[in-house]
């Protein structure tokens, strides 16, 4: 690997590649809270199995107030909901949320919670009416934590959606979770390959409500996407590249098995070796994460989060990931237990890292 680089190469790994555009005009958590009260306050907020909660329920418990209940995984969800606008408030630092020994501060859900409004839009059928919202049915299927379900119901109440949360039994069950994905008409769904390569092995399930995939983790098997397509003619498959150290989703890129990928607004993805030194395009090293979503270290508890030797001031998590960057600028990540071919490229192989998988809710 070569010592030095010269002034443009370090240019684009450092900065032009390695950081998604920039944030402009992101709503606050308030603001995107807020955005919800011109929802009917008759539709479904979020459902859970048979538990839901209304706008009107929801709402009344931004208030202070509770109206019955809605079973321990939508009561606590609410909970964080109403930690979050707090947090907001007065400036605090969420320390629930992330993984152990870190938070975020509102903020970073607030972008999470934008990436998440824009991608949904997408692929949205009809224009939203700002006093009744949108008729979205947004699914999530995965090993959800608080940070992924928090993310979620910011940007469905942003958009007057309806957030649909699979259970446990429903994301093994490929049967169950098709059944959940057709009754609630859902229109977008988010989900690990695992669990929804599953729906393979069911007899031609028709889903033609949904309009775009989201497959969330670090595996991008280039089967998965024709299958997907077949299940529900007309939508688009996207690569989402998540840790468990940042809010929401860090990187995108299509699923054609080739895990390439860019940098979303505000996030910022470097590949350096065990010296912090740059990774030259071709070569493989080490994927380090920061950016406006990036958890918070608390009293020093966090491990693996170091200075980011190009920003001053900036801090990176290094995570379990390898990968490289292509001389045009896409993100190579080293594929996880996927049997896609290999994409043409210079990447040198490394052996695979182990999967990282989100916290999983108690309450799920």
């Amino acid at each position: 690997m070569r010592e030095t680089l010269s002034a443009v190469e370090r240019h684009r790994l450092a900065d032009e590649w390695a950081n998604g555009v920039e944030l402009y005009d992101v709503p606050s958590v308030s603001m995107l809270i807020e955005c919800g009260r011109r929802v009917p306050s008759l539709r479904t907020a979020v459902r859970c199995g048979d538990h839901i909660l209304t706008y009107a329920e929801l709402y009344e418990r931004l208030d202070g107030g509770v109206t019955g209940t809605a079973g321990p995984t939508l009561d606590d969800l609410a909970r964080i909901l109403c930690d979050i606008a707090s947090a907001a408030e007065f400036g605090a630092v969420l320390t629930e949320l992330g993984p152990a020994g870190t938070g975020l501060k509102p903020v970073a859900v607030a972008a999470a919670a934008d990436d998440r409004r824009a991608v949904a839009a997408d692929q949205r059928a009809c224009t939203i009416d700002r006093a009744y919202g949108s008729p979205d049915s947004r699914l999530l299927a995965t090993h959800w934590d608080t940070t992924d379900a928090a993310v979620e119901l910011l940007a469905a109440l942003a958009d007057g959606a309806t957030l649909v949360l699979a259970t446990a039994p429903q994301r093994i069950d490929a049967g169950a979770l098709a059944e959940l994905i057709a009754l609630s008409a859902a229109t977008h769904v988010v989900a690990e390959a695992d669990t929804l390569a599953r729906l393979a092995f069911l007899p031609s399930p028709a889903l033609p409500s949904v309009r775009r995939w989201d497959v969330f983790g670090n595996d991008c098997p280039a089967a998965l996407s024709a299958l997907l397509h077949e299940l529900a003619p007309g939508s688009c498959t996207g690569f989402a590249f998540t840790t468990a150290e940042y809010a929401g989703v860090a990187a995108r890129g299509p699923l054609d098995g080739s895990g390439r990928v860019r940098p979303i607004p505000g996030a910022r993805l470097l590949v350096l070796d065990d010296r912090l030194r740059l990774v030259p395009p071709g070569h493989s090293g080490r994927v380090y994460l920061g950016g406006s979503a990036l958890a918070l270290e608390l009293d020093g508890a966090a491990e693996g989060f170091v200075d980011d030797p190009f920003v001053p001031g900036g801090r990176l998590v290094c995570t379990d990931i390898h990968g490289g960057w292509t001389t045009d600028g896409w993100l190579l990540l080293d594929l996880i237990e996927s049997d896609a071919p290999a994409a043409p490229s210079t990447i040198e192989p490394m052996h695979a890292p182990k999967p990282v998988h989100r916290g999983e809710s108690a309450a799920a």
